[in-house]
């Protein structure tokens, strides 16, 4: 992947050159802020919507309608981001945010909230958030040198990691005393600080020029998609990705199911289960970012994503809280493998002029895990949470298995173009 400046600077220079770096320091800022709000309002709404319907169905339901905007917008937006100023667009982004979560806390406070109040301000947020993905990483590809790509990956993973340490114990801790309100007002109150970082921040990259032709969504994607099917490793990569978010991260949605039916506890100690996950990627990311070198990057994307889908199968089995709790740590610390490496992968392999719609494929990629939300909690309902779980994270690993199998010069890292 042409880093071989990366083998010859030692970990001490890379370090400090990225966090030396004003434009990074924002965009990391702006990350820890983005995603502790992401996983306090996952559990916060995940707890809400059961115990206002009772239904595991519509949690998967409100999961669906927060993510599947990335799915559907991720490729335009990275063709926005490629023409558009970047720092704008997310500060922007950032902004509206703030608003949608103000309008739902008083929506809560005024005692008039709704299901399909939740259901819209998930989808309104879903839409604008999407744009977070891909253009805050692209802004990071811009700010950093090519050296120094996985170090400042690794430790933006390793704070946005963090963050499902706190925002897991924020969203326990505000519904078990204040209540949901709280985790809405709180969104307004960190998208608020986001805005004012993201337009202060030294960002002077002029984005690129438009291209004569048509500019639409399945032209974007289809731009995209020629370079991801002619770099064999961006292509398993993506692959994997799919995967992993249908079957993988959707069990997710039902850890609050799980928590209430199955391990007898209330939204405080469902907090702490998925902060425990947290804490076990962050650990994992922080080794990833001082340990990582571009000859192993597929291995360890490919081990991570094995080891999380086997962890989550051995979560859905667990009878206590107590034996959930580690298990729950260590497929924190395999996933990061999974996620640090995705991004790092296809930054470094794509060329610059198309990173941003090569990144909104990922994006769409990633915007798979909506529907993964929706077959769990059908499962859900007719198998109950735990099958539910076992039964996607089993095909999830069988999948992930094969493909490593029919494409095995990924994990040595080989470029090989069809």
């Amino acid at each position: 992947m042409g880093n071989s400046g990366l083998q010859q600077k030692p970990l001490s220079k890379r370090f400090g050159l990225v966090i030396s770096n004003p434009s990074y320091r924002r965009l990391w800022g702006i990350g820890l802020l983005s995603r502790t709000m992401h996983w306090l309002e996952t559990v916060a709404l995940g707890i809400f919507v059961f115990e206002l319907t009772g239904s595991p169905f519509w949690v998967g339901v409100v999961g669906f309608l927060r993510l599947v905007p990335m799915f559907i917008f991720g490729p335009v937006v990275g063709l926005i981001a490629d023409r558009m100023n970047r720092k704008i667009l997310m500060g922007s982004s950032m902004a509206m945010l703030a608003c949608v979560y103000a309008v739902m806390g008083l929506l809560v406070v005024t005692g008039d909230i709704e299901l399909w109040h939740v259901c819209i301000g998930a989808t309104v947020a879903g839409v604008v958030g999407s744009t977070d993905y891909v253009v805050r990483r692209a802004m990071i590809g811009d700010v950093v040198g090519s050296d120094e790509i996985s170090t400042a990956i690794g430790i933006d993973m390793a704070t946005s990691n963090f963050s499902r340490v706190i925002g897991p114990l924020g969203a326990g801790a505000f519904l078990a005393t204040i209540g949901v309100q709280a985790a809405y007002f709180s969104g307004a109150v960190l998208f608020g600080i986001g805005a004012v970082v993201a337009f202060s921040m030294p960002y002077v990259v002029a984005p690129l020029k438009s291209t004569d032709g048509p500019s639409g969504y399945f032209v974007n994607l289809s731009a995209g998609l020629k370079h991801v099917r002619a770099d064999r490793i961006i292509f398993v990569t993506i692959i994997i990705t799919m995967v992993m978010n249908l079957f993988g991260f959707p069990y997710q949605h039902m850890v609050p199911v799980i928590g209430s039916e199955t391990l007898k506890v209330g939204p405080l100690f469902v907090g702490i289960l998925l902060a425990s996950e947290g804490l076990g990627a962050t650990m994992g990311s922080l080794m990833i970012a001082l340990k990582a070198r571009p000859a192993g990057y597929t291995r360890v994307y490919s081990i991570g994503s094995i080891g999380f889908l086997t962890a989550i199968i051995i979560f859905s089995l667990s009878p206590s809280f107590w034996m959930a709790l580690p298990v729950m740590l260590i497929s924190g610390f395999s996933m990061s493998g999974f996620a640090t490496m995705q991004s790092i992968i296809v930054i470094t392999s794509a060329p610059i002029e198309i990173r941003g719609r090569v990144l909104g494929v990922l994006a769409a990629a990633i915007g798979t895990g909506p529907f993964g939300a929706l077959i769990v909690g059908s499962l859900a309902v007719t198998w109950g949470a735990n099958n539910a779980v076992t039964a996607i994270a089993l095909t999830g690993l069988v999948l992930t298995t094969l493909t490593l199998m029919v494409w095995p010069e990924f994990l040595r890292n080989l470029k090989n173009s069809d």
